[in-house]
């Protein structure tokens, strides 16, 4: 009778701790995504239905690192820029206990690149391997940029286009024209576009080695910079500059509208520019150069683009058709090298950030 009655108190012992358990569930957020890493811009899908809290939960709220909040238990996100972002998802069960979540994503950059020969355009990840190609909206394109405009990327495309030179605007996604513009001058050289105000594009031309600013919403020429506009210049003594100008690329300063760097290809140095903005409707902008350019390794030329990256310098070197990284300090390649894309005349450079 005994050995029944502890039998009895062990099973009732048992279904109250058991009970008690279900009673005093842990509040858990958990996170679940589709990917954490890829390459710009990353549309990942989100959900928080493996999370329990006491008696049900009342509150999901999702932060992605961009400034904004969500509530709901699931949906998708796009990162539009490159970086490492931490998404955090906050619960709040019905009983008001509250955890928290938290995961690492890592949005790499694109590189663009064109081939004037197949009138292709590629866009690689970071490895160098293809994950787009358009087609290209104008024969022998020379440049590429990107830009971004209420949270939509646009790629303008400058073509020599056999002799009509052409400035087109597409959707990266899915190539379709946007607009088109006639290009100022005769022979692409490069293009770039600063975002910082008064937002502009910059054209570098190699027959009539002038620097082009456009409007680039309209595609009219604003100012025209050539040779002799920089030869007062007390850093110029001795050099050619836009001689045989070998791209141009748009980097952000600490303050200001940023700094052009335009390569001449006789001299293989790069020099800056500083963007000086107008003052007022009566004047227009101009461009300081700048001391001390960056001597580039003659092992990189000939030079068919470049762009800046996180402090460094990237370069399309055509005859090795791979996109070479470079240290400004130096001049010359890290070892860090996209390749193994199609074509053979690769040219033009933009990365997508």
């Amino acid at each position: 009778m005994r050995h029944r009655r502890e039998v009895v108190i062990f099973v009732g012992l048992l279904l109250f701790f058991l009970s008690g358990c279900a009673l005093f569930t842990s509040t858990d957020a958990v996170i679940e995504v589709s990917q954490t890493r890829g390459t710009v811009p990353l549309t990942i899908s989100y959900n928080a239905s493996a999370s329990a809290g006491r008696d049900g939960i009342s509150t999901y709220r999702w932060s992605f690192g961009t400034g904004a909040d969500i509530y709901g238990v699931s949906g998708s996100h796009t990162f539009n820029h490159a970086g490492q972002y931490e998404i955090q998802l906050t619960i709040r069960a019905a009983d008001g206990s509250v955890d928290t979540d938290t995961i690492s994503v890592e949005v790499e950059p694109a590189f663009w690149v064109a081939d004037e020969n197949l009138n292709e355009i590629y866009k690689l990840d970071s490895s160098g391997n293809v994950i787009m190609t358009l087609d290209s909206p104008g024969t022998q394109p020379r440049g590429l940029v990107l830009t971004e405009r209420g949270g939509d990327w646009s790629l303008y495309v400058v073509c020599m286009g056999s002799g009509f030179q052409r400035l087109i605007e597409i959707d990266p996604a899915s190539g379709t024209v946007l607009a088109e513009h006639t290009a100022p001058a005769q022979d692409p050289g490069g293009l770039t576009y600063a975002p910082n105000a008064p937002k502009r594009l910059w054209h570098v031309d190699r027959l009539s080695r002038k620097i082009y600013e456009i409007n680039p919403t309209d595609g009219l020429t604003l100012n025209v910079f050539g040779a002799t506009y920089f030869q007062s210049s007390p850093h110029l003594i001795g050099l050619p500059f836009l001689q045989t100008p070998g791209g141009i690329a748009w980097r952000e300063d600490s303050h200001g509208p940023g700094s052009l760097w335009v390569l001449e290809a006789e001299t293989e140095l790069l020099h800056e520019l500083e963007i000086v903005p107008a003052i007022g409707i009566f004047s227009s902008t101009q461009l300081a150069l700048q001391p001390d350019p960056i001597s580039l390794s003659s092992e990189l030329f000939p030079i068919s683009g470049i762009d800046w990256y996180e402090g460094f310098l990237w370069v399309v070197e055509r005859d090795r058709h791979q996109v070479a990284q470079i240290d400004p300090a130096t001049g010359a390649a890290t070892g860090i090298v996209l390749s193994g894309f199609p074509g053979a005349a690769v040219t033009g450079l933009a990365i997508q950030k």
